[in-house]
């Protein structure tokens, strides 16, 4: 069983590691948990898996009355989700319980514990989730994206295996097919901008209006994920300007990664994860809302080896990250040199190593 979600910084990787499990034994049989609100409720239907929704939502941060309404039935949400989480246990009868973060993984996790399931944790962040740092003491094993995360479980038994990533090495496209494949010009140079899965209200809004000085003034392309909430309301205001492609949501990545002469990103750890397995170079802006600054710790891992740049949100305007983008894109070399860089950080074999782990709980 596969827990976790919410967002793709922690379906995606759940979803390596089925492909994983799947390459060693197709008979494995592997189910999915989640939040009936969350990305892996569109995004598991459409990939064919079993996928059992929860009605569960995490904590909500904000003051404003929908918030305050969720907190409130919020007790009741874990009452009625940890029933069910039962009811699936009793139904499945998993080997192993895998949870790779997001609060949907919390009452899964927690369930198998409590009945001696054996569970594995993947924490993808610098700095562990709080549904990592509660259960992982429970957990046979703790697998890790970084090793500065090891401080926070020294009572736990860890193992560092990098972030399992989506693509298949064999059949990565190069940029030519890449472009042809997303409709981009074969010529001239493409400006990638990636909000996260679900889009950055902040990133879209300041593209929305800078984004001529990228295509006037620097003669490049946009590429441009704006998340499906955002979508029609950035294609009403940009028009049909044939310098930029606006899409609502991704499905292959590695395409779009690999047409991009630079990555303009959010740090999100499955993101830094796919760009250091393509070895592409990026400016990256944290979202500095997450939970202890994490996109920070995850963004300076790659600024300490040169392999990207970090752009702090407060400094968009001030114009940092367009003299930023205009003087890398001048430099091909330097482009070529980060990407490389951050090639050399790429963990490959992640979701091997970590499939390997989980069969050896299943045969204990």
């Amino acid at each position: 069983m596969l827990a976790g979600g919410g967002t793709g910084g922690h379906l995606f990787p759940a979803l390596a590691i089925a492909r994983g499990l799947r390459a060693v034994d197709q008979t494995c049989d592997i189910r999915f948990v989640g939040s009936r609100y969350g990305l892996e409720a569109r995004v598991l239907s459409g990939e064919n898996e079993v996928f059992y929704p929860l009605n569960i939502r995490g904590i909500q941060r904000g003051l404003g009355p929908v918030s305050l309404g969720r907190n409130l039935i919020f007790p009741w949400r874990f009452a009625v989700s940890r029933r069910r989480c039962r009811q699936i246990m009793n139904e499945f009868e998993p080997h192993v319980v895998v949870g790779t973060g997001g609060y949907a993984s919390g009452l899964p996790l927690m369930v198998a514990q409590g009945r001696g399931i054996p569970t594995l944790v993947h924490e993808q962040n610098a700095y562990p989730g709080m549904t990592t740092r509660r259960l992982a003491r429970r957990a046979e094993l703790v697998c890790l994206t970084y090793k500065s995360s090891a401080q926070y479980f020294q009572a736990c038994e860890w193992v560092l295996t990098g972030n399992p990533v989506r693509f298949n090495s064999n059949h990565l496209p190069n940029r030519r097919a890449a472009r042809e494949q997303l409709g981009l010009p074969i010529r001239g140079q493409v400006v990638f901008i990636l909000g996260g899965s679900q889009g950055s209200r902040p990133l879209n809004n300041h593209f929305l209006t800078h984004w001529s000085t990228y295509t006037e003034k620097m003669k490049a392309y946009l590429f441009w994920q704006t998340g499906s909430a955002h979508f029609e309301r950035l294609r009403k205001a940009i028009g049909t300007d044939k310098r930029v492609t606006l899409v609502p949501f991704i499905n292959d990545m590695a395409a779009a990664f690999m047409a991009a002469d630079l990555i303009v990103s959010r740090a999100g750890a499955m993101t830094l994860a796919e760009l250091t397995y393509l070895g592409r170079p990026s400016v990256l802006i944290p979202l500095p809302t997450a939970a202890a600054d994490h996109q920070t710790l995850n963004a300076q891992v790659l600024v300490k080896k040169k392999a990207a740049r970090l752009i702090p949100q407060s400094d968009l305007l001030r114009g940092k990250l367009e003299e930023q983008v205009k003087r890398l894109i001048k430099h091909p070399d330097q482009l070529k040199a980060m990407g490389k860089r951050a090639q050399s950080l790429a963990r490959p074999d992640a979701a091997e190593t970590i499939v390997k782990h989980i069969l050896e709980l299943a045969e204990k």
